[in-house]
């Protein structure tokens, strides 16, 4: 069974049309990179999927449970804040509150939610596992600016976490740091796809994405040009726009 099943995805600002109706599902415990050059709707399908933005048409569904469709394009606040739930986001910018420690960053969210001093009290044993968990058990008590940008970076995923959702996604994880702190950040998503952990990656480090990911799809002007294994797309592409993008990228 899919876990997630997206059909007929589309999305317009004003007049241009950034999603013309994209259409995949995923399986549980999958890595799904996405691929493709700035402007061609990897970022707004990833905002889509996590109602950063409401879609104008096409489904959404987690776990088989219809999430969005055309009729409800008009969501609440609540049923907005509901289906959040089932996304975890990690930014390109960190995102990370300036004035809470890497802790409080982590277990802020899940703590609005706690119905009891219990809940509150396994809420933080969650937080400090997950910091330890990313190599941060030292720094539990710092504040983002005592912090290098992969280890932002690891708070941020850490607390991407902490609401265990169903679906993990990733928009530019590195974009945002140089090359040592990349590897930090990408060694913690190659662990979380080690234990199975359900992705969705926008990249644009192509060996990263060959090595990791179980599916690759590439976008193209707001479609899905091409999608398959990293072995399809990467190493044989049939998709012309494909080949220029990776000849571009690899050379």
């Amino acid at each position: 069974m899919a876990i997630l099943e997206v059909n007929g995805l589309k999305k317009k600002f004003d007049d241009d049309e950034i999603l013309k109706g994209i259409s995949f599902s995923m399986e549980k415990g999958q890595t799904l990179s996405i691929l493709g050059s700035s402007g061609s709707g990897k970022t707004t399908l990833l905002r889509c999927l996590n109602f950063l933005e409401v879609p104008d048409d096409g489904t959404i569904s987690v776990n088989e449970d219809l999430l969005f469709f055309a009729d409800n394009a008009k969501l609440t606040d609540v049923q907005i804040r509901k289906n959040r739930h089932h996304f975890g986001m990690v930014f390109q910018q960190f995102n990370l509150f300036p004035q809470y420690t890497a802790l409080e960053n982590v277990i802020l969210a899940p703590k609005l939610e706690a119905k009891s001093k219990e809940e509150v009290n396994e809420i933080i044993e969650r937080g400090k596992e997950l910091l330890t968990k990313m190599g941060l058990s030292e720094k539990m008590d710092n504040y983002p600016h005592q912090l290098s940008g992969g280890q932002q970076q690891r708070v941020a995923i850490a607390r991407a976490l902490a609401l265990s959702p169903d679906i993990l996604c990733f928009d530019e994880p590195t974009s945002a740091l140089d090359p040592e702190l990349t590897g930090e950040v990408l060694k913690v998503i190659k662990e979380l796809a080690s234990q199975h952990t359900t992705m969705i990656i926008v990249t644009h480090e192509i060996g990263f994405a060959r090595e990791v990911s179980d599916e690759i799809i590439f976008m193209d002007g707001g479609v899905i040009a091409e999608q398959g294994t990293p072995e399809q797309v990467i190493d044989n592409p049939s998709n012309e726009r494909t080949k220029q993008f990776l000849a571009n990228y690899l050379k």
